[in-house]
């Protein structure tokens, strides 16, 4: 008796093609990311989501803002704001600068936040940039939550 192969291999190619697919994945971490970006929303930075290549969750205060665009590494930022690391909430994979509480930088924002005053404490996501020299790097911050 023969059996013929051609539709039993489809039907096996057609369950496993949807077995393996990711677009259930990718569906869920586009609706944390559109949860993540409004206002009303941005208590959520490490809850549901993993951190990228080259993210870090710190627990920032504000020590001053530059009145104009300033430079880090040399490139031309705006929406730059002098900061002390409180605390290192969490570090994603591939971070290349070690860094400590008490630590003091230059970071920018990637939107332009509301004015923030001396002393306010934020609990930002931040993504790790490369120099222009490659000597060093620089952090882009690019969610905050207003901590009280």
């Amino acid at each position: 008796m023969y059996i013929p192969m051609k539709p039993f291999i489809m039907l096996l190619f057609l369950i496993l093609t949807h077995s393996c697919s990711d677009s259930d994945q990718i569906a869920i971490t586009e609706s944390v990311q559109e949860e993540t970006k409004g206002d009303e929303n941005q208590e959520i930075i490490v809850d549901q989501q993993l951190l990228g290549p080259n993210e870090i969750v710190l627990r920032i205060k504000i020590l001053g803002s530059a009145s104009q665009g300033k430079e880090i590494c040399g490139l031309s930022k705006e929406h730059v704001f002098h900061v002390e690391v409180i605390e290192v909430v969490e570090s994603g994979g591939s971070v290349s600068q070690k860094i400590s509480k008490n630590h003091q930088m230059d970071v920018a924002f990637l939107f332009q936040p509301e004015q923030f005053e001396a002393d306010i404490s934020l609990e930002v996501k931040a993504k790790e940039g490369l120099c222009p020299d490659a000597s060093s790097t620089y952090f882009t911050i690019i969610e905050h939550k207003i901590l009280e």
